[in-house]
């Protein structure tokens, strides 16, 4: 059984660009909900990605995991991008090295249009 994950998602297209907005805790309970909805985005959309992790509290190796894995597939590479995050997550890719393999944007305005 798995256990319930404290993460919100949201997908919000803007601008010709699909945004992932993560919100609280990216940790291997919500992995699994964090990779599906990266594959169903990268799967029906061409356009660039942007996964926002400005509001995201905590993540773990899952979560390091999940971005470093769909970076890499076929095509993801050069069209997903991240924000810098918060300051654990900026210090988790650090620490981790992984953000060398990864391209950081600015935050998106997701404002009312």
């Amino acid at each position: 059984m798995y256990e319930q994950s404290n993460i919100e998602i949201d997908i919000v297209e803007r601008d010709g660009i699909v945004v992932v907005v993560l919100a609280g805790e990216v940790d291997l309970a919500a992995a699994p909900e964090f990779e599906a909805s990266l594959n169903r985005v990268g799967a029906g959309h061409s356009k660039p990605i942007v996964v926002d992790l400005d509001r995201v509290s905590f993540m773990d190796s899952a979560g390091v995991h999940v971005l470093l894995q769909f970076s890499l597939a076929d095509g993801n590479r050069n069209r997903l991008g991240l924000t810098c995050g918060s300051p654990q997550v900026r210090r988790l890719l650090e620490v981790t090295g992984v953000g060398r393999f990864l391209t950081f944007v600015a935050s998106p305005q997701l404002g009312a249009a």
